[in-house]
């Protein structure tokens, strides 16, 4: 009987120590979640620094927009041809080329307003009837296309230089096309950059009104970038007396819109 009192006074001591292990690591994880989540009195300065709930500020988009005229012209032109064997249609093509840009440059464009935008060269195929009454894809030829595009300056010339180049071998005048220079466009953006500011500001002064408040400082400007559309004009067509009917064709640029757009945050106050 002691020995059975024993054991089980020793099992009872080990159920207890099992049970105050257990209870002590569950407390130190729930110490540790608290610790987790605790937020920091320097955490709480800092958030209310930069989100301080008394600040008052209201945001507003101003714009301005004006009228330019294009400074740049571009001409997409070429040559297409086609003969029964790839070189024959290349050597062709590299004739007529190079006789537009001969006429091109000795009406005034620099080579330098030259540049090949697009080569291609494939094959050409016919379907035929067999014996059987089936048909089948016979290889006839080739087909090489080369086009350039002209970017000059000299912005009344579109229809000398398409002139020149169909006179002189082009079969192909995809486009006509004026934009304004890259230098132009950031000088007139830049320029309304303050008319769209004082756009905003103007915004901002006049939706305080009713509420009786002003503005008292800016807290940021964000000034967007701009896309311009410019003008466009395709003109692949056929080529009967097209050469002729050039001469007397006006092509003629429209004025391009330039608008600058900015974002500004003023801080306000009630007034006194």
């Amino acid at each position: 009987m002691d020995k059975r009192l024993n054991y089980a006074v020793v099992i009872g001591v080990i159920f207890v120590l099992a049970f105050a292990v257990t209870l002590t690591q569950t407390e130190n994880q729930a110490d540790s979640q608290d610790i987790e989540y605790e937020i920091s009195d320097e955490l709480i300065t800092h958030w209310l620094e930069k989100y301080d709930p008394s600040e008052q500020t209201i945001s507003v988009t101003g714009s301005a927009t004006t009228l330019s005229n294009p400074d740049t012209l571009i001409v997409v032109l070429g040559v297409e041809s086609e003969a029964k064997t790839a070189n024959e249609s290349l050597a062709k093509n590299s004739t007529s080329l190079n006789s537009v840009i001969s006429s091109l440059t000795g009406s005034g464009i620099s080579k330098d307003d030259i540049q090949t935008s697009n080569f291609t060269i494939y094959p050409l195929y016919d379907s035929i009837k067999d014996s059987n009454g089936n048909y089948q894809q016979i290889l006839i030829g080739y087909r090489v296309s080369n086009i350039l595009s002209i970017q000059t300056d000299k912005i009344d010339s579109a229809g000398d230089i398409i002139d020149s180049a169909v006179s002189s071998g082009a079969n192909r005048v995809d486009n006509v096309s004026f934009r304004l220079s890259d230098d132009k466009l950031q000088e007139i953006s830049d320029n309304l950059i303050a008319d769209a500011i004082n756009d905003a500001k103007q915004k901002a002064e006049k939706a305080l009104v009713p509420l009786k408040q002003k503005i008292v400082g800016v807290k940021s400007v964000v000034i967007h970038d701009n896309m311009t559309p410019y003008y466009e004009s395709p003109m692949r067509t056929s080529f009967d007396g097209f050469a002729e009917s050039m001469k007397s064709a006006p092509i003629l640029s429209g004025d391009e819109e330039i608008r600058t757009n900015v974002s500004v945050v003023f801080y306000i106050s009630q007034i006194e």
